[in-house]
């Protein structure tokens, strides 16, 4: 089909319109790459991901606990719930969990600083990731009495 075109080989036109395309590719690797850059921002975050869910457990833990104390060293709680006790703490770079004293469940990891408090019924978790990012939160704590 060359042939039939033109019979000198490659010319001018056909190097414009192979500039043409190669620029229309490179606009569409441009925006696909700042399409992408944003939705990573957004939605990829695994710290938030990795934060929420922390934070449902938090909640399940802290609802209808028969006795709650806080530990100084390391900062945490002791949870005493269905008569079991539980022992949340704060280790060099994750919220860890016991059961009994027992073995460890890591419950939220890739930590900086973590802080655990007891105010009055409200358990305040205070967290800074590795990259920076601070979270906080206060839970109601529900005490049952059976």
């Amino acid at each position: 089909m060359r042939n039939v075109l033109t019979s000198n080989g490659y010319t001018l036109v056909d190097a414009i319109i192979q500039l043409a395309v190669l620029m229309l590719f490179s606009q569409l690797m441009l925006f696909y790459s700042v399409w992408f850059n944003q939705v990573e921002k957004h939605f990829l975050l695994s710290e938030a991901i990795e934060w929420e869910m922390f934070s449902l457990d938090m909640e399940s833990y802290l609802s209808s606990v028969e006795a709650i104390e806080e530990q100084q060293y390391p900062s945490g709680i002791r949870i005493v719930k269905d008569g079991e006790e539980y022992d949340i703490e704060c280790s060099s770079s994750l919220i860890r969990k016991q059961k009994f004293q027992l073995g460890n469940e890591a419950m939220l990891t890739g930590l900086k600083l973590c802080k655990l408090e007891v105010v009055r019924n409200q358990v305040t978790v205070r967290v800074t990731f590795e990259n920076g990012r601070n979270e906080e939160r206060a839970y109601e704590v529900f005490i049952s009495s059976q």
